[in-house]
């Protein structure tokens, strides 16, 4: 069921600019897409010394990542995503597609852990990884 869409981007990074216009659309394109009810999601764009904070705090994890989900309630999807722009420049370049294509890559997969999926098992991840996939194509 489709509900009131609550989406904030953020772009904190002190340097990497990219267009939240796009990627909010993007994002709303993709709830859409699955038919879900949110209640309130931001998405933060972060550097590296930042989200390495945040996993350290929360994963006891003292390296950065690409990305992080918090949902804040149990019943509705309501949370935070925090992309890394750093670790994302260099995926993209590894990748070899554009910052905004990675970034909407980062966004899918860690709204994904918002209602639910994980990828703590080798399957759990191929199958995270096909639906991301599949909704990016």
């Amino acid at each position: 069921m489709k509900g009131q869409l609550a989406i904030e981007v953020i772009n904190a990074h002190p340097k990497v600019k990219i267009n939240k216009n796009n990627l909010k659309n993007f994002i709303k394109e993709i709830v859409n897409k699955l038919s879900l009810k949110i209640k309130d999601v931001s998405i933060v764009m972060v550097d590296d010394d930042y989200i390495r904070e945040l996993n350290k705090k929360y994963r006891n994890v003292d390296s950065p990542t690409d990305v992080l989900s918090f949902s804040m309630e149990e019943d509705s999807i309501c949370g935070d995503i925090y992309i890394s722009l750093d670790t994302a420049v260099k995926q993209a370049q590894s990748q070899g597609w554009e910052l905004e294509q990675e970034v909407k890559f980062l966004m899918v997969h860690g709204f994904f852990h918002l209602v639910g999926y994980n990828d703590e098992t080798e399957e759990e991840y191929n199958q995270m990884m096909s639906v991301t996939k599949e909704l990016l194509s």
